[in-house]
């Protein structure tokens, strides 16, 4: 594995993208809720999954990534891998920050995660979202980013708010 990919670097001008530690919980809880997008519950469940990466670390189940701005914490991508399948893994939660939102962060982000799972052998991320209006934003970010629709699933989250699959298949890994 190259480790460079994984060191902490300039992805667009103004964000690094590293290693999420436990001194970030705070300002991505601010993130989650000050974004808009996600319920109380889902707050709750991303703050639950993000407890269990900074446990496992980037060894773990859930790998995570901040992306710093001017030195705070203005996003962060969690991913990890599929259990049961061979090269998929799944990116379960990224968001940024309203004040960074436009500026690249996303960006940062997913092309961070992107070049992890390529070094860990992952040839593909799966990713599922709402179809709710709320989500339309996060929809056109993965549509631009690559990520192609696979699948629907009526009714998923809630009587009218069906979840929306995408896949994007990763090239291999540069040597």
């Amino acid at each position: 594995m190259d480790v460079g990919a994984l060191r902490p670097r300039p992805a667009r001008v103004g964000v690094t993208v590293r290693e999420l530690g436990p001194g970030d919980r705070l300002q991505v809880r601010d993130a989650l809720l000050a974004c808009g997008a996600f319920t109380e519950e889902e707050v709750r469940v991303a703050l639950e999954v993000l407890d269990a990466g900074l446990s496992g670390g980037l060894d773990g189940d859930y790998p995570l990534f901040a992306a710093e701005v001017q030195g705070r914490v203005r996003g962060y991508v969690c991913v990890g891998k599929t259990p049961l399948t061979q090269g998929t893994w799944h990116l379960y939660w990224i968001c940024v920050h309203p004040t960074a939102q436009g500026r690249g962060v996303g960006r940062a982000l997913q092309a961070h995660a992107e070049a992890f799972v390529r070094a860990r052998g992952g040839e593909r991320l799966v990713l599922e979202t709402s179809a709710s209006t709320g989500y339309a934003r996060a929809r056109s970010f993965y549509d631009d980013a690559g990520y192609a629709v696979v699948g629907r699933i009526p009714d998923f989250y809630r009587p009218g708010d069906d979840c929306i699959l995408y896949c994007k298949a990763l090239g291999p890994a540069a040597s």
